[in-house]
């Protein structure tokens, strides 16, 4: 059964937003689905969820019958689609401003320290997860039946394997 992303729309605000507040409150949800879609497509191109593909931000498997994406793969997309939000929105912060009037001076200052961390907090969470899902050691699996091949060669003519 495919997988409707904007069902998850509550769990990527709770992922950007401290508890008790809305830092982006003229965002869309049309626009934190489209985070998802694009956090989605980000995950399969770091080599994970190859198993399934998106189309208007509904999730299915890649092949007929394939089984459903479980919950903690769409966690991870709310983790990557978290991690270019606040990434965008850190961006978008000024470390400083200052405004002189006459003798009336105001200034204030976000810690551009502490910006760094956080970027770096998010990086390396993304890295410990792609680590962790590497040591699952999934590969793709083929299945050959050499019988019919040697025999469907030997038809053909194709024998320089014989000797």
């Amino acid at each position: 059964m495919p997988v409707d992303l904007s069902d998850y729309l509550d769990n990527l605000k709770r992922e950007v937003n401290p508890p008790g507040t809305n830092l982006f409150p003229e965002a869309t949800d049309t626009e934190y689905a489209g985070h998802l879609t694009d956090a989605f497509w980000e995950a399969r191109l770091d080599g994970m969820l190859s198993d399934w593909t998106e189309s208007d931000g509904v999730i299915a498997s890649v092949t007929d019958g394939g089984g459903d994406i479980s919950r903690d793969l769409v966690q991870l997309v709310i983790l990557y689609a978290g991690i270019r939000i606040v990434r965008n929105h850190l961006r978008n912060i000024r470390t400083a401003f200052r405004a002189k009037a006459g003798s009336t001076e105001y200034e204030t200052q976000q810690s551009a320290q502490l910006l760094r961390d956080i970027l770096d907090e998010l990086r390396q969470k993304r890295s410990l997860v792609l680590q962790r899902l590497s040591d699952l050691g999934k590969i793709d699996s083929y299945v050959l039946d050499a019988l019919y091949e040697r025999d469907y060669s030997i038809r053909r003519g194709d024998t320089d394997w014989w000797r």
